[in-house]
């Protein structure tokens, strides 16, 4: 009885495996499938760049945003970027300038903000596709140059309160003014005659070695002032301010890290004054050189920052105490000074050239011998210039 079952078993086994063999040819060949795996494999190849006297434009394709975004999306997008990728290490003395634009739809500020990220983006998109940072300029042009003149009824509207019978053509046009450019700004000679796709081989020799995209510090003027307290045996009370210089960098993926810090000059007054026997006013008076550090994150407006502050300088002190029998002891000199207070900073941009915010800080003030709690808070300024100045913080 053995005997027989095993070959049974033996054929059992081997039908079913050549079942799931046939059934997996089967579906291997199925027709659909085939030609899903041709389209996905086609749809780069459908993607053209297309010159255009000193345009290089895409033809097959869009280059898709998320809404109200920098953020880059779609399909058609990575192949778009892939085929300009491609031209840019097929002619190696081209350069060309991104231009981003807007629809009118929102204020001018926000659209002209918007074009410029989207264009960064663009750009940072094909440098990581191996194509060096300074072949590569982008800029933005907002809503200032439509490719089609929008009609008042569909001129900074929404869809909702577009006509019906209008909403088909406002969204073509917000389509057409809502675009990317590419201008060629070098090496125009080496790229084909008018209207020929200029994409459609592979690069004729080893791309240039991409080289990181220099970031340079931001660089600013910044003034700041506000109350101080000091613990030192009595409250004193009083106030600080000062100037210094100040470069910061983002970094991260997303340039969302912020660290910055500079030297500054920085005077403080505080005074504590009792009246009555056994009373006293003295006035302290410090200045001298500090270090700051600034070290945090947040968005391209604001930031939110720990501070690090150490000075040395000199504390000037004059004043007077009355003893318990009321005899009075005048004292007046010059001593050694030095701080050290950390805390919180947060800034924001208002504009290219003008930051604001504020710090709260706490630490030590030490003023010849002896040493003291002290507590500052107020608001900071600056001022912005260099060539690394950014639109954001």
């Amino acid at each position: 009885m053995r005997s027989h079952v095993r070959p049974l078993v033996v054929l059992a086994i081997a039908g079913v495996a050549g079942c799931s063999a046939r059934a997996s040819i089967n579906v291997s060949a199925s027709p659909a499938d085939v030609e899903a795996r041709t389209a996905i494999q086609t749809r780069a190849s459908a993607v053209k760049i297309v010159r255009r006297g000193d345009k290089l434009d895409y033809e097959n394709g869009e280059i898709e945003f998320e809404t109200n975004s920098a953020a880059l999306v779609g399909k058609d997008t990575d192949d778009i970027l892939d085929r300009y990728a491609d031209v840019l290490k097929q002619y190696p003395a081209l350069k060309i300038r991104i231009d981003g634009h807007t629809d009118s739809r929102g204020s001018t500020k926000s659209n002209q903000e918007l074009s410029e990220k989207r264009a960064q983006s663009i750009k940072s998109a094909i440098v990581r596709r191996g194509v060096a940072g300074d072949r590569l300029e982008a800029r933005g042009y907002g809503e200032s140059q439509p490719e089609r003149v929008e009609p008042s009824y569909c001129r900074n509207r929404s869809e909702e309160t577009v006509a019906d019978a209008k909403l088909a053509e406002c969204k073509e046009i917000w389509t057409a003014n809502r675009r990317a450019g590419f201008i060629v700004t070098e090496g125009a000679d080496s790229l084909p005659a008018e209207g020929a796709a200029v994409a459609d081989r592979t690069p004729a020799e080893p791309a240039p070695k991409a080289s990181p995209e220099k970031r340079r510090p931001d660089w600013a003027l910044r003034l700041f002032g506000g109350y101080s307290m000091l613990y030192r045996g009595f409250d004193y009370h009083g106030g600080h301010f000062g100037v210094g210089v100040h470069a910061s960098q983002r970094f991260g993926a997303r340039g969302r890290g912020y660290i910055g810090g500079g030297p500054r000059l920085h005077y403080r007054s505080v005074r504590a004054h009792e009246g009555g026997l056994g009373g006293h006013d003295i006035g302290i008076h410090m200045l001298g050189p500090e270090g700051d550090l600034l070290v945090g994150g947040g968005s391209d407006r604001v930031v939110g920052l720990f501070s690090l502050r150490l000075g040395l300088g000199a504390a000037f002190t004059r004043g007077q105490a009355i003893d318990d029998l009321g005899a009075t002891t005048h004292f007046r000199g010059t001593v050694l000074a030095g701080w050290l207070l950390g805390g919180v900073t947060v800034l924001g941009k208002l504009n290219e050239r003008w930051s604001l915010g504020g710090h709260a800080e706490a630490g030590m003030i030490g003023v010849g011998g002896g040493l003291g709690f002290a507590t500052e808070i107020g608001l900071n300024a600056a001022w912005h210039f260099g060539r690394g100045r950014r639109k954001g913080i």
